[in-house]
């Protein structure tokens, strides 16, 4: 006998199915530096089925008691080393590259990485690869989770009834057992949310949002260097795709409308929400002087029922990244793109508006 008044009953797993969980059946090829070796991505697949029935049976139904804080932005406008600042600067939980391997037991994967100690950023590197990190302890973006919950199967934009297809109920059940089981505010950077900013916030009423904006000409070159780079060639897609008709468009062009539609997003969301719910952060603001983006946030998470101490440690400043590489093959065409597609989707609204 261990003292316990009522033993626990044995662990059982639901069946693996034959063909492995997919959380993203329809992802890219991608370049070989960062392709992912298919025999893992099985494991991990039958890995999450088996404990996915075990996770969802243990969560329990609580109150939102602390706030949940989400970095958004422009794919390459800064929000992988803004994630980084904020996980290493406050006290908050984060899913770590270790608990992401769990992403339909993102509670278990939680508690795991704080039992093997990695689930505080003591030392952040502040460097990425396109948005991957390196190192266990290293925040991750989590898209496998957020595929799952948000019901998307690539990272292509769905049309305003999706919406409605989403669990939401089940999705804060599981967001507010996370924080409960780390005792912190948990944050995210959620990608695909960006489509449902305003639903995530009724939803969870506690919820906050840091928007990190960078000038559009830089973050529209950047997305050309993460086609290269992570897709082998300028001309292939990458990261978040847009509902309107682009494929005719040559890439710099793609580029920019994917920048102009996706800052416009955020930006209708921002003003519904309101400054109590938005911190505006620009890039530059942000390698000027990462501790004091780390104060306001922890000024805007106190507004919503709690302040994480702000730690010590981080930068004095980081020097900008302004892709020059790409200036003399891109930064004309991009220029130009950029201003035709913000003046067409200011005037027509584009075909959502």
């Amino acid at each position: 006998m261990n003292g316990s008044p009522h033993p626990r009953a044995p662990i059982t797993f639901a069946p693996v199915p034959s063909r492995p969980l997919q959380a993203r059946p329809d992802e890219p090829e991608l370049a070989a530096d960062f392709r992912k070796d298919p025999a893992d991505e099985v494991f991990i697949g039958e890995f999450n089925a088996a404990l996915a029935d075990f996770e969802d049976g243990s969560l329990e139904e609580l109150p939102e008691r602390l706030p949940t804080l989400h970095v958004i932005g422009a794919p390459r406008s800064g929000t992988t080393l803004l994630f980084q600042v904020l996980a290493s600067g406050l006290d908050i939980a984060y899913v770590s590259n270790l608990a992401a391997a769990f992403w339909r037991a993102p509670v278990t994967g939680m508690r795991l990485a704080r039992k093997l100690g990695v689930d505080r950023l003591e030392a952040s590197s502040f460097g990425s690869a396109f948005g991957r990190t390196a190192g266990v302890a290293e925040p991750h973006e989590f898209g496998y989770f957020w595929n799952h919950h948000l019901r998307y199967p690539d990272l292509a934009q769905r049309p305003p009834s999706h919406e409605d297809t989403i669990d939401w109920d089940h999705l804060r059940r599981v967001m507010i057992n996370m924080a409960e089981r780390a005792g912190r505010p948990v944050g995210f950077k959620p990608m695909l949310l960006l489509w449902h900013l305003e639903r995530m916030a009724e939803v969870m009423p506690r919820t906050c949002f840091v928007w990190i904006r960078r000038e559009p000409r830089l973050t529209a070159l950047s997305l050309l260097k993460m086609r290269r780079g992570l897709r082998g060639s300028e001309r292939e897609w990458a990261s978040l795709r847009p509902a309107e008709e682009l494929g005719d468009e040559p890439p710099w062009r793609q580029v920019a409308a994917q920048v102009v539609l996706l800052e416009r997003t955020i930006a209708r969301a921002a003003t519904a929400l309101g400054p109590s719910r938005v911190l505006r952060v620009d890039y530059a603001e942000l390698c000027a002087d990462p501790a004091a983006i780390v104060r306001r946030t922890a000024d805007l998470m106190e507004t919503h029922g709690h302040r994480p101490d702000v730690r010590a440690g981080l930068p004095d400043h980081f020097d900008p990244q302004t892709n020059s590489s790409l200036e003399d093959e891109f930064g004309e065409r991009v220029d130009e793109a950029l201003a035709h597609f913000t003046s067409l989707y200011a005037e027509t609204g584009g075909p959502n508006g």
